[in-house]
């Protein structure tokens, strides 16, 4: 599980240094801290291995695929994923 926090926590920075970081308006704030109040309780979830074997799973292959630049396959996997969650 470490690939995945590492990379969602790198795409987490990526995105909040272009929403506007720290000099963010209020808007891009809030959606800043919805992303780190999600990206915790995932990570919460992640470190108690409160994640079905089949999400796991998903969450690596997506974060490989990001690694990889990959994003249309990783587009591909986050749509079964999501329908997990319904």
């Amino acid at each position: 599980m470490k690939l995945v926090i590492a990379t969602l926590s790198r795409l987490y920075s990526e995105t909040t240094e272009a929403l506007g970081g720290a000099r963010a308006n209020p808007l891009k704030k809030r959606e800043i801290d919805d992303n780190s109040r999600k990206l915790g309780g995932l990570f919460a979830r992640l470190n108690k291995a409160d994640i079905s074997p089949n999400a796991r799973g998903k969450l690596i292959q997506i974060c490989q695929s990001l690694d990889a630049g990959d994003y249309a396959s990783a587009m591909q996997l986050q749509v079964p994923l999501l329908f997990l969650y319904l």
